[in-house]
């Protein structure tokens, strides 16, 4: 029965791959900017006194005119020395639009929507406070608003920097990640937006609401990103605009960032279950949603059926040791 199952699971996966295959090569579009929208960036900072003036540098050393830039530190109830970092860093950039928002802490949605409340700009931008953007990541992204049905447009993510080996895995495992949302934007099935860099049409985003009220949704990325979808909006990737994030450097650390990121998949997905298999929805409604859930499925299947051997195995390994005379020296020496 497991044959079966594993065979079923290898020709979903093969069918998958093949149809993604199709856009693999496909070119980014080339956009040359015309005009340079205003843009709003929130950074929320909830304890990142070590991080945040790597971040802020980098959007000062972004080519993309200052004079269009307006950048929101929200200080989220830190208890760290974030509140008096944002306080040196905008004395140190003086010339540059920088502003500090100090709130209760209220998790990362309610700080982006802090911040989205002020936005006067054409476009509003989301950056973490671990990462950093490159010099031209804003002006690569900026040409896809000129689309009027363009809602959100996000950046290829690097791991900053990765030193240990779980940090190594992590760079592998993003670079993976970028292929299949490339692969996605292609088909115009794209619905996420890391907060890395993901770059919002202001006047679209305030039209839907903003960003999560909901404290118990862990996700706010993946949810805006799905509501922009699920309201007829595109979300687009350019694969020049590169970022950089730090990576969970332990395993402990790793373990729950992807506990956080799960439960936020199920819980999102779940939300706008009514678009799985809508055909107003097009490809995305169709296709990309259901192989969304197939995929939790198939990993369930895939974690439960080596599980299941693996014991079955050690058991067999445990009782012929026990009961077959020299079976365990024949083993080691086999």
């Amino acid at each position: 029965m497991i044959q079966y199952v594993l065979w079923g699971i290898s020709f979903f996966t093969l069918w998958i791959t093949i149809v993604w295959l199709a856009y693999i090569f496909s070119d980014d579009k080339i956009n040359k900017i015309k005009k340079f929208p205003s843009i709003t960036i929130a950074i929320p900072a909830f304890n990142e006194s070590k991080t945040l003036e790597k971040t802020i540098t980098s959007i000062v050393k972004s080519n993309y005119p200052k004079d269009k830039i307006n950048t929101i530190i929200i200080n989220d109830g830190s208890t760290d020395n974030t509140k008096t970092t944002a306080l040196n860093i905008i004395k140190k950039y003086r010339d540059f639009n920088i502003k500090l928002i100090n709130k209760d802490n209220g998790g990362k949605a309610s700080a982006v929507n802090a911040a989205l409340e002020k936005a006067n700009t054409e476009l509003f931008a989301v950056v973490d406070a671990d990462s950093r953007i490159s010099k031209n990541s804003i002006r690569t992204l900026a040409p896809y608003f000129e689309d009027v049905n363009t809602g959100a447009a996000i950046s290829r993510i690097k791991v900053d920097s990765p030193k240990n080996m779980i940090e190594k895995v992590q760079r592998f495992e993003y670079i993976m990640s970028t292929l299949l949302r490339k692969i996605m934007a292609s088909l115009g099935t794209l619905s996420m937006t890391p907060g890395v860099l993901s770059i919002y049409k202001t006047s679209i985003v305030k039209k839907v609401g903003g960003f999560t009220k909901e404290k118990d949704n862990l996700t706010e990325d993946l949810e805006i990103a799905l509501r922009l979808k699920k309201n007829g909006y595109d979300v687009v990737m350019d694969h020049n605009s590169i970022t950089y994030t730090k990576a969970p450097n332990s395993l402990k650390s790793l373990w729950q960032q992807r506990i956080r990121w799960s439960r936020g998949y199920i819980y999102n997905h779940w939300k706008y279950k009514s678009m799985f298999f809508s055909k107003k929805h097009g490809l995305f409604g169709i296709f990309q949603l259901p192989v969304n859930a197939m995929a939790i499925i198939l990993l369930i299947l895939n974690v439960g059926i080596i599980t299941v051997m693996f014991f079955s195995d050690t058991y067999e390994f445990v009782i012929r040791s026990m009961t077959i005379n020299g079976y365990f020296i024949n083993w080691l020496t086999d």
